[in-house]
């Protein structure tokens, strides 16, 4: 090993062959709502849209299942552990009871998907019997091991395992093995468009023994995501599929499998007083070789520069090898390294999607704007957390969504090229100002100026285009935001929607089928799937879905109205009236005490009266919700469960006012 100086003058060890020397990732696996503790049945999979001849078709994203648990399938771990048997038997290995004891460790774990777990302490206290009190820095016993391991392994498989079907390595700097196979490395390689390109961040590693400093590595690689989407050659893996991988960061072939992509990010961030030290290694998926690798040893300060220096490095690696003649460049604004924890510490709440988590996020993003009101990215996320509080209910929508457009508008005019903040002022302009043609322009901006932006897919079909009618555009649309975000419930549950809402109710059906087998706790997919089965007749079935739904997402306000709908129309009457005094109580309540939530939306009234069969009562409720612009109102046009009062001549005035009549509609697709 020799010393290289860097940019900035710190030294960095470097190995012989050139590279950093890496340390393994880890991470704690805790993905809030997004992962559940079990999965049963067959496995989800994700569909990806692809450009065909100006077309978009779709195929399969794998070719094989997420296995159970989403760890590594059964025929490969087969394989694994034959291969680690040979080893451990052979001349090689047999006779060195510690290096077998160490190589068997390590694939243990990574095969119960805790790689995380294999750090310098553990192995210590649990393969080499050191006490409680080792300390690495007088011990270097893990490391002496690591190196004859390595160094044993490549002997293994440069003699008697030349042939083997599987490999395992542990990778310089880690002590997690790695496992590729060798003819998927030298098989030769089926060439894609530019566009094609695929990649997937996984979450960096905090290789601090305390949580403290999730937020930065969460933080950094969802801003190397964004940073990187920007790159038109390069299709990136959106954050939340990334996420999923965290603590599987070492079996390289299933997540090429499951996220369906050719290289991969990995790295790590330790914390020392004031000092980082950050590395990052780019892998091809299929071989595990290293096509690049670097380490930073900075000062906290630079966190955003080095982020910066990451997203740029990539791209030229992968210049040289993809696209010679690309001009693209990534530049980033920095800003103080206060106001930078702050964002970052945002979007790690925000990112949970949860009550806590989102009002977390807004009080981090208002610290970013205070700190640095000149910064865009910190009026963008505080765009982002008041309008995603408002749809969801969590704050009133009449201090919410005004404050959410100055923050986007503010971002906007800060940098003109910012694509999170146009796509937030495409939801606001659907959602709540009903202004159709303004919205479609945002959205189209936002998706121009950064076309791997999962989120604005997703938005733009959803809120858009399924929302005016243009259903094959958005399922489309819907499919593309998969693509990108493959193992998102979200995206997924939203492509359910618009099946449902072109009234291709079996599609439906199976969509959430598949959604339920790989995310059982994700309670939207129950209660969608209940909305669906009501639509088909089948009330018995919805209501065992929705109070499925109440049991995991707790009393919310839009579940309790369609049960109330779903007895009303079984015959089951007084039920429903009990869930609508249900309803009114929580409006009454949310009012009466100023907690912060939105009251009850008139939706949720409406549709109870319908299943009544009360449609005069429904249309009250309607229209007093129009008086207050709620958000909610904004599925009138598609949703099926409104088709009881389509001929009504005071629900074709709503559609008028909200822009949805089929002759705004028609002079709209003539402009």
């Amino acid at each position: 090993m020799k010393l290289n100086e860097s940019n900035a003058g710190h030294r960095i060890a470097v190995t012989q062959d050139g590279h950093a020397d890496p340390l393994a990732p880890a991470g704690d696996g805790n993905l809030d709502q997004r992962s559940s503790s079990a999965r049963g049945g067959r496995p989800f999979r994700p569909r990806r849209a692809q450009c065909v001849n100006g077309s978009l078709q779709l195929n399969n994203l794998w070719g094989a299942r997420l296995a159970l648990h989403m760890c590594i399938d059964p025929q490969r771990e087969e394989l694994i552990r034959e291969e680690l048997g040979r080893i451990v038997a052979s001349d090689l290995f047999c006779r060195s009871d510690r290096l077998c004891r160490f190589l068997r460790f390590s694939v243990e774990q990574a095969l119960r998907g805790e790689s995380d777990r294999v750090k310098e302490y553990v192995v210590a206290v649990e393969v080499y019997d050191r006490p409680a009190s080792f300390d690495s820095r007088v011990d270097p016993v893990v490391r002496v091991e690591a190196r004859r391991l390595r160094d044993r392994l490549k002997t293994w498989y440069e003699g008697e395992g030349r042939n083997a079907r599987i490999r395992i390595e542990l990778p310089r700097g880690g002590y997690a093995p790695l496992f590729h196979d060798p003819a998927a490395a030298s098989a030769p390689k089926q060439e894609l468009a530019p566009a094609q390109r695929t990649m997937a961040v996984l979450p960096f590693a905090n290789l601090n023994p305390s949580p403290e400093n999730d937020y930065l590595c969460d933080g950094l690689t969802e801003e190397l995501i964004h940073s990187l989407t920007k790159v038109r050659e390069l299709r990136v893996v959106a954050w939340i599929s990334a996420a999923r991988m965290r603590g599987r960061e070492q079996d390289l072939g299933a997540i090429r499998e499951q996220l369906g992509v050719e290289t991969i990010l990995r790295g790590s961030i330790r914390c020392l007083g004031d000092r980082l030290r950050i590395t990052a290694q780019l892998i091809e998926s299929a071989s595990g070789y290293y096509l690049w690798s670097e380490a930073w040893d900075r000062s906290t300060s630079d966190v955003f520069a080095i982020e910066e220096e990451i997203a740029q490095a990539i791209v030229n690696t992968l210049r040289v090898q993809l696209w010679p003649e690309s001009p693209t460049r990534l530049t980033r604004k920095a800003t103080n390294i206060e106001c930078y924890n702050a964002y970052l510490k945002g979007r790690f709440h925000w990112n949970k999607r949860s009550p806590e988590g989102l009002r977390l996020g807004l009080r981090c993003f208002e610290d970013a704007v205070a700190l640095d009101p000149d910064w865009a990215l910190g009026w963008a996320g505080l765009g982002d957390s008041f309008a995603v509080l408002a749809e969801n209910g969590l704050l009133p929508q009449e201090t919410a969504i005004p404050a959410a457009n100055r923050a986007a508008e503010r971002a906007t005019s800060l940098d003109p090229n910012l694509a999170e903040a146009y796509a937030t002022l495409g939801l606001l302009r659907c959602r709540y100002d009903w202004k159709w043609d303004e919205a479609a322009v945002f959205f189209r901006r936002a998706i121009d100026l950064n076309p791997g932006y999962a989120t604005a897919h997703f938005w733009y079909g959803f809120h858009y285009l399924a929302m005016t009618g243009r259903l094959e555009e958005a399922l489309a649309e819907a499919e593309l935001a998969v693509s990108l975000d493959p193992l998102s419930v979200i995206a997924q549950e939203g492509r359910g929607f618009v099946l449902m809402v072109s009234r291709r109710y079996e599609e439906a059906i199976e969509q959430y089928r598949l959604l339920l087998e790989f995310e059982p706790s994700f309670y939207k997919a129950w209660t969608s799937r209940g909305r669906v089965y009501a639509q088909m007749g089948d009330y018995a079935r919805a209501i065992e879905m929705y109070e499925k739904g109440l049991q995991l997402g707790g009393t919310i306000a839009n579940i309790l109205a369609a049960l109330g709908q779903a007895h009303a129309l079984n015959g089951e009457t007084d039920r429903a009236r009990e869930l609508l005094q249900q309803l009114h109580q929580m409006s009454s309540s949310a009012s009466r005490t100023g907690s912060g939530t939105s009251a009850v939306p008139a939706t949720c009234f409406a549709i109870v009266h319908l299943g009544l069969g009360e449609n005069d009562r429904a249309l009250e409720w309607l229209e007093a919700g129009m008086e207050q612009r709620q958000m909610s109102l904004s599925a009138l046009k598609v949703h099926p469960v409104y088709d009881p009062l389509r001929q009504e001549p005071r629900f074709q005035a709503l559609l008028v006012r909200l822009g949805l009549s089929q002759a705004s509609l028609n002079e709209r697709s003539r402009k």
